[in-house]
């Protein structure tokens, strides 16, 4: 049986500057580190919607529970440097995007 995954690439639904709003940083030491979170949770919420993602979505149009599982899992990267002490956000995340997953096997 053959699975089919649908990679859709987006603009940034984020900027590293909001996201440091959110993560409640100033400066710029943690930009990189920040970004590099950002693309990182952006994929993976991309590709947990698989087919549901819009491949027209923008910063502006893109659903918000899609844009907020981003920041998030953003979050979630920031904080969790592999001691385990940080609570996974998926639960969370999939509340907020079961509406926008088609849970279907092709």
């Amino acid at each position: 049986m053959t699975l089919e995954f649908s990679h859709v690439t987006l603009p940034p639904l984020w900027t590293v500057n909001q996201a440091k709003a959110h993560l409640r940083l100033t400066g710029t030491t943690e930009d990189a580190d920040v970004q590099q979170k950002l693309d990182t949770a952006q994929q993976a919420i991309l590709a947990y919607l698989n087919v549901g993602v819009d491949p027209t979505w923008t910063a502006a149009t893109a659903p918000t529970p899609v844009t907020h599982a981003i920041l998030l899992l953003t979050d979630y990267y920031y904080a969790d440097r592999g001691d385990g002490d940080v609570k996974s956000p998926w639960p969370g995340i999939y509340d907020l995007l079961h509406a926008y997953r088609d849970p279907t096997v092709k």
